[in-house]
């Protein structure tokens, strides 16, 4: 109703969230379409603020790694599959592992789509939206397997691409 009436006076409220319940709804019909096509691909992703511009990496067996690069150059990995991730790890910017943990199921999720991805779970900081969300805004081919020493040879090309940026 609020919104109705806002309308009518010109102001247009901002939305929170880029994609209400009822889209990410009528998405899920298409969800085995977008696995397929996600399948090999390489996803820059701006935002939510805590991760900044990060990268999701599915390989040809749908695995997915998530690499989050931080200002201090150090890194975070998450290993997960389509729904999120299942294990994740911290390197120092020696690409030492400093830290790493295992995550339970529904503590960190993600849907991905082709131009939004949706994160959710309690592992996240508070909010006051839904979900937190990152905007797909480059998409790569990715030939690669995702496996154990993935990571240490993709953290120094990020990094470089990262410094060309600056």
């Amino acid at each position: 109703m609020l919104s109705k009436i806002l309308n009518i006076f010109g102001i247009h409220p901002k939305k929170l969230v880029p994609l209400s319940a009822a889209d990410i709804v009528q998405r899920s019909r298409e969800a085995n379409h977008v696995l397929e096509w996600s399948r090999g691909k390489k996803l820059t992703i701006f935002n939510p603020p805590f991760w900044g511009i990060h990268h999701i990496f599915i390989d040809h067996k749908l695995q997915h790694g998530m690499i989050c690069v931080k200002q201090d150059h150090s890194a975070f990995v998450f290993y997960g599959n389509a729904y999120g991730p299942y294990r994740w790890e911290k390197y120092d910017d020696d690409l030492n592992v400093i830290d790493r943990g295992f995550i339970e199921t529904q503590e960190l999720t993600w849907l991905i789509y082709q131009d939004y991805i949706i994160y959710n779970g309690p592992m996240l900081p508070a909010t006051n939206k839904p979900y937190h969300w990152g905007r797909v805004i480059h998409v790569d081919s990715f030939s690669e397997e995702i496996d154990k020493t993935w990571a240490l040879h993709i953290i120094p090309y990020i990094k470089e691409t990262a410094n060309d940026c600056q």
